[in-house]
């Protein structure tokens, strides 16, 4: 039986008093604080142990996940446009990069934990235990989605990036490291409790997943077919950021919806639901490929190209970049907003593993398009003074 103490100097209580950002407060500043938060919130998690702590402490340990995550949504909701990004700032983004990894350590070390104490653990605080582990593992993964995420619009909207190039680009490549071994492990810890779960309909919202579903490859047949010129990259550029931006909204939308449903109902997996899901999964790593490639030839063509022109068409490329990137991440944390609302795991366990294996490899490949895509783009820039 799990024994009920408090969590021994949980310096989150102090620290993690999450409130509004300062009016105006320097980027640095912003990004600093938020370190501070992260780093209470990894040494309260690595702390914490089932054999001395209660799931009624991980829940409060995972409101302040979600405090963090509203405090970086409004950082990012904050940014300035355009403005100037430094080295602690990249600092900054690099240390929240490894907090979310290092988060997620934690929570496979749990999952672990769960596994050696599932003989001796009353059933009702067991079923707790799988609950709150799913719900942090969910949490951790927003988290590092929304970290992600604000690193990318600080990009789009900086107007030092030739001064600056090298240290974003070291910056990036930390980021996609660190994106990829933190859903390692959040996906392996997902893995372990649905194979101790023994157990909405999602079925409702299979007809908004299809349309996105649709929409998303008109979105990639459209990228497939434009050959972009020295004359109309710009152009072509902005119209497809549109799209984009409008497929954003749907997807983001769908993902509220979920969240919302995920905090008060149980429900039973439609098969079909996750197949979408995986289907959506390769469509934007297709697409992260498409602008890798779209990189590739604004850069060729840019000794040819009007300066106005060029400076359109790369601003639009990091804009395309940092939405492909959100709508990518929202695929994911789906998933795990599907889990988290499950009563039949059981039933379903093969397929929620196999639709968590191919979102863990396309995300993988998703970012490393992105990030190729934003290094090319990046050098661009700065090679042409812009």
């Amino acid at each position: 039986m799990f024994q009920k103490t408090k969590i021994a100097g949980l310096v989150v209580a102090l620290v993690l008093a999450i409130t509004a950002l300062p009016a105006r407060a320097s980027l640095t500043t912003d990004l600093q604080n938020l370190v501070i938060q992260g780093n209470a919130l990894t040494s309260s998690l690595s702390l914490f142990s089932f054999a001395e702590q209660s799931c009624s402490d991980l829940g409060l340990l995972n409101q302040d996940i979600e405090g963090f995550v509203a405090s970086t949504e409004a950082l990012t909701g904050s940014l300035p446009d355009p403005l100037s990004v430094s080295a602690e700032d990249m600092d900054a983004l690099d240390s929240l990069s490894g907090i979310a990894k290092e988060m997620a350590e934690n929570s496979l070390r749990l999952s672990l934990e769960i596994q050696s104490i599932e003989d001796v653990a009353e059933l009702f605080e067991y079923r707790a235990a799988l609950s709150a582990m799913l719900r942090l593992s969910d949490d951790i993964g927003t988290m590092a989605d929304r970290i992600l995420e604000m690193a990318d619009r600080i990009l789009a909207m900086a107007d030092n990036i030739g001064t600056m190039a090298e240290r974003i680009l070291i910056t990036q490549q930390i980021q996609n490291s660190n994106v990829a071994l933190t859903q390692g492990s959040l996906l392996t810890t997902q893995q372990n409790m649905v194979l101790l779960s023994d157990s909405i309909s999602s079925i409702i919202y299979n007809l908004t997943l299809g349309q996105i579903t649709s929409d998303s490859n008109n979105l990639l047949d459209d990228m497939t077919v434009v050959a972009l010129t020295e004359e109309n990259m710009a152009q072509e550029l902005e119209r497809l950021e549109a799209s984009t931006s409008l497929l954003v909204s749907g997807v983001v939308d769908l993902y509220t919806w979920m969240s919302v449903s995920s905090q008060g109902a149980s429900h039973y997996i439609d098969g079909d639901t996750l197949t979408s899901l995986g289907d959506l999964s390769n469509i934007y790593t297709t697409l992260a490929f498409s602008l890798e490639t779209y990189a590739a030839t604004v850069n060729n063509l840019a000794p040819l190209t009007d300066t106005a022109i060029l400076s359109d068409a790369t601003a639009s490329m990091l804009r395309l970049s940092a939405d492909i990137s959100v709508m990518a991440g929202r695929m994911m944390e789906m998933v795990n907003k599907i889990i988290v609302m499950a009563d039949n795991i059981g039933l379903m366990a093969d397929n929620i593993i196999a639709t968590q294996e191919l979102q863990q490899a396309n995300i993988e490949l998703t970012e490393s398009s992105l990030l190729t895509a934003q290094s090319v783009t990046i050098t661009t820039i700065k090679n042409m003074g812009l």
